[in-house]
């Protein structure tokens, strides 16, 4: 919902965003956690990281907040207004300085404590595409037999949250034992999911008068 009040916006300011720009950076260094795929739970720890925010900027610089907001008591925002460079110096500040650097600082924390290498990336799944260039692909299903294909430049790969999928530009024929046969006569692509894998392989095309980007 949009604010439609100063009221409103000033609680949207105070008791979501700090914890909004918190878990948004814990997120991209640490990664998603599985807890916090919900909206509500999302929502949630958005709030208790600003309350817990608010609490220490009213301890260590309540008066200072409350001069800067009130200024002479003509309004809840004259401070504000009288001095919109310092409010928004003040808002860069504590609203996403702050909650960024925290969340950096739990982050460089954490992988120091940490006995093994973390992994942002969500999933396997994901880190295994990442970057990928082009390559042949081939899949072995949950049936038993194989598919294979080229990943180019007009194949697609789902990503975290989303459930795994992917779509090979151009199809192959295999053999039973995953051999590639030859490029499949009229192939506009296949799509696999995920959930029917059972052993996913990537080869690098071969060095030597290999074109990367074709779909021989």
């Amino acid at each position: 919902m949009v604010p439609g009040t100063v009221g409103q916006l000033a609680i949207l300011l105070v008791l979501v965003l700090p914890g909004v720009f918190y878990q948004a950076v814990r997120e991209r260094l640490r990664g998603a956690l599985a807890s916090e795929q919900e909206p509500q739970n999302r929502l949630v720890r958005a709030i208790a990281a600003s309350a817990l925010l608010d609490t220490l900027y009213a301890v260590v610089a309540g008066p200072w907040l409350v001069r800067l907001l009130a200024g002479g008591g003509e309004g809840p925002v004259a401070g504000v207004l009288r001095q919109p460079r310092q409010a928004g110096l003040a808002a860069l500040l504590l609203i996403v300085a702050v909650p960024s650097a925290l969340a950096w600082a739990e982050a460089v924390w954490g992988r120091r404590r940490a006995g093994a290498r973390y992994e942002p990336t969500p999933t396997a799944w994901d880190a295994l595409f990442r970057d990928r260039g082009s390559c042949f692909v081939r899949v072995r299903l949950r049936s038993g037999l194989w598919v294979g294909g080229w990943l180019g430049s007009r194949s697609a790969v789902s990503a975290f949250p989303q459930p795994g999928d992917l779509y090979l530009q151009a199809q192959y024929r295999m053999g039973p034992d995953g051999r590639f046969l030859g490029r499949m006569p009229g192939t506009a692509g296949v799509y696999v999911r995920a959930d029917d894998v059972e052993v996913l392989e990537v080869l690098l095309p071969p060095s030597a008068g290999a074109d990367g980007g074709s779909d021989r």
